[in-house]
């Protein structure tokens, strides 16, 4: 009995313990709302961004309605004070919205800083910034980052101006930048697009830094004794002294995978890339091509200076070797690299870059951005199937030959295909080899090549697909 006294009143202690937990909620900015500062209800949105982001708890998002940001000191300098929110657009996904859901600190500032230790759980998503011009000679126009690791999807950050980072700036700093675009930014020194600092870490993914420039080093990107990691990324069209593409300085490792880095151009040494000061840096399944220094001997695909490293290994490197500037014999040539026209669907240094389309030529199938449908051309990209065996390709459509593309479709839904859809085990022919493995999954219901309907279970429908290609053969 004095057991159950004793858990009746632990029962009633807790029960008057005061609740201070919360329900997420959902705040609204609209930048018409006619009054100011409003109340943050649907009804009522708030007319400026930093007074919904002063409003908010942790886990609340902020929904920011189709409008141009501007004019306004509480629509610039935004700063989270280390909560963990969400600010997005109505639909980050679609690219229309994002485009006009536009953040414009019109010269007088940046737009956002990230400096009270910002985890991913502070996130940003499907904006437009642009237009940020910190203090003369400060970093970080459009975001500034210090010791902080925000989440940073689906953005265009545009038509910034600053010392470094003209686009982005992070020191000290781990953040995930994902499916951005990049481009347009100038940096008076180093980073035109992005600017990595002091054992930053970021990892960028799927984003397209294109259209940047710096007066010194890093057109695209500049990493300074840090970290960054780069997946399925286009590295394009930027500018520098130094390092069109990108360029890395002082101890750290940076690391490319299935990235494109291509018409990027410098007047001094490193069209695509440029390393000193002992740095290294890993490129695998990635395309370097077209890009532009001085000379042959200027290293217009990479340039390594000062103790410097780089490993390239199942990549298409225009000029191959002799492409590379290396004095200090650092250059690791690793297996699978081949120089080769990638094929690119559009690609003309002399045109306009706006018509620039860098995925792959294949006559089995290439997604066509324009018309959001897979096309058949007539020339077969090399690029194709070409990556690291030990690379996961099952992220790409089927058909494939099992084996990862180079470049920066390679591994997503938007790689090119190749072969037929009935070849299940690669070996050029659509034969009873392959109908013993449809039959082996007859009726299964997940994911597999061998669901050629794509209606969630193998059965008739693709029995009769499969007929339809019955002894193809590859030529």
């Amino acid at each position: 009995m004095a057991y159950r006294v004793k858990s009746l009143w632990a029962i009633v202690l807790i029960l008057s313990i005061p609740c201070t937990l919360r329900a997420s909620e959902i705040i609204y900015v609209d930048a018409s709302s006619p009054n100011v500062p409003g109340t943050g209800s649907q009804e009522d949105p708030f007319r400026r961004i930093q007074d919904a982001i002063d409003s908010a708890g942790s886990g609340d998002k902020i929904i920011v309605t189709e409008g141009v940001y501007t004019d306004d000191a509480n629509n610039r300098d935004l700063n989270f004070d280390g909560k963990s929110i969400t600010v997005r657009s109505t639909e980050p996904n679609n690219p229309n919205i994002v485009a006009n859901t536009v953040i414009d600190a019109n010269g007088a500032g940046r737009v956002f800083h990230f400096d009270s230790g910002e985890d991913a759980n502070c996130i940003v998503a499907g904006l437009t910034i642009k237009n940020g011009y910190p203090t003369t000679g400060a970093y970080g126009a459009n975001v500034y980052c210090y010791n902080s690791s925000p989440t940073i999807r689906d953005f265009i950050i545009m038509g910034g101006y600053a010392g470094s980072g003209g686009g982005l700036y992070c020191d000290s700093s781990a953040l995930k930048i994902v499916d951005c675009i990049i481009t347009g930014n100038t940096a008076v020194n180093y980073g035109g697009g992005i600017s990595c600092n002091d054992n930053s870490s970021p990892e960028i993914i799927g984003c397209t830094i294109s259209g940047n420039g710096a007066d010194e080093e890093g057109g695209g990107l500049d990493c300074v004794q840090s970290n960054p990691m780069l997946i399925n990324c286009v590295i394009s069209n930027n500018e520098a002294s130094h390092g069109g593409g990108i360029s890395c300085f002082l101890p750290g490792e940076t690391r490319l995978v299935n990235c494109t880095i291509t018409g990027n151009s410098v007047t001094n040494l490193g069209g695509g890339l440029y390393l000193r000061y002992e740095c290294g840096v890993d490129v695998k399944n990635s395309i370097l091509w077209a890009n532009d220094a001085n000379n042959i001997a200027s290293g217009p695909q990479v340039a390594l200076d000062t103790n410097s490293s780089i490993s390239v290994s199942y990549c298409d490197v225009a000029g191959g070797q002799t492409a590379v500037y290396d004095p200090c014999n650092k250059l690791v040539w690793g297996s699978g690299n081949i120089d080769a026209d990638p094929c690119f669907v559009s690609f003309d240094l002399a045109g306009d870059v706006n018509y620039w389309d860098l995925h792959l030529q294949s006559p089995y199938g290439r997604w066509d951005t324009n018309t959001q449908v897979w096309v058949h051309d007539v020339n077969m990209s090399r690029c194709i199937d070409r990556g690291d065996p030990n690379s996961d390709w099952v992220g790409e459509p089927w058909p494939n030959g099992k084996r990862i593309n180079m470049g920066a479709y390679g591994g997503t839904a938007e790689a090119s295909k190749n072969g037929n859809e009935g070849d299940f085990n690669v070996d050029r022919t659509v034969d009873f080899a392959d109908f013993c493995q449809l039959a082996g999954r007859w009726m299964v219901e997940e994911g597999c090549i061998e669901d050629l309907s794509g209606n969630g279970v193998v059965e008739f429908a693709d029995l009769a697909i499969f007929a339809e290609n019955w002894l193809w053969q590859k030529e």
